[in-house]
């Protein structure tokens, strides 16, 4: 897709993070906004529309971003690529399951799509910081903080940042004899304990804790605003027509 101008459609175009992302491409080089998939009030000459068949037909766009809500996200991602639209996709609540449905998808398609935990650029570094220090160290905790509104806990990078972590290295969790409170050791994934926090005014805040007998290493990430979501989308809008799978994450693509 070198050189060419890649036609794009968001979905959830009116969301807090879709109405960000659908103004950023309306500006990126070498990227065409040519419509919004939108939940009612939908008018093709404004370039909105309510239903993805119609959406393709009316706009063809080469690339689809997905910022809606799990699962709808998830009948978009299929139905676009059905109609030979490429899925980029930002929305949590995707299962190991839900993503094997996608990877089937694209190979029946034959075309590629992206699924990121997070779209932020050090979100993604993190996580791969994560994955170089796992097989150093006995302990690993993740602490994840978001805004009030958001309606899956933990986080899909919260999930997959443990799924690294426990894939590299052997994280183990220490037993509490006594739970005097249901639930205060937080959620376990692979040996990995996730913790997620609900606060107002907050974005995105993603803490792992490691440690062994003799030391600690915290690695942090904090997203102060949704445009830190912008790069990596971006990134991955140029990347995706040249792929013929699904990729999960950031860390393969090449633009």
């Amino acid at each position: 897709m070198t050189g060419t101008v890649v036609r794009v459609a968001v979905a959830g175009a009116r969301g807090r993070t879709g109405s960000i992302v659908s103004d950023a491409l309306g500006r990126a080089q070498g990227v065409e906004l040519v419509g919004m998939l939108v939940r009612g009030g939908a008018d093709p000459s404004a370039k909105t529309f309510d239903d993805v068949q119609r959406l393709a037909a009316d706009t063809q766009p080469d690339v689809l971003v997905d910022f809606t809500l799990y699962p709808d996200s998830k009948t978009i991602a299929l139905r676009s690529l059905a109609l030979g639209i490429s899925p980029v996709i930002g929305t949590s609540g995707y299962t190991p399951a839900d993503l094997e449905d996608l990877r089937e998808a694209c190979a029946d398609a034959k075309l590629g799509a992206v699924y990121a935990p997070n779209f932020s650029i050090g979100a993604a570094l993190a996580m791969q910081f994560a994955k170089a220090a796992a097989p150093y160290f006995e302990y690993a905790e993740i602490i994840e903080t978001h805004h009030t509104g958001k309606q899956d806990a933990p986080s899909a990078t919260a999930l997959a940042t443990a799924r690294l972590i426990a894939g590299a290295g052997h994280p183990r969790r220490a037993a509490s004899a006594v739970m005097k409170s249901a639930g205060a050791r937080g959620a376990d994934e692979a040996g990995v304990g996730i913790h997620s926090l609900r606060l107002p005014g907050v974005v995105g805040i993603h803490e792992v804790r490691f440690a062994n007998e003799d030391e600690t290493l915290v690695i942090t990430h904090s997203t102060s605003t949704r445009s830190a979501f912008i790069a990596g989308v971006v990134r991955a809008v140029r990347a995706v027509r040249s792929l013929d799978r699904l990729v999960i994450g950031l860390e393969e693509l090449q633009v």
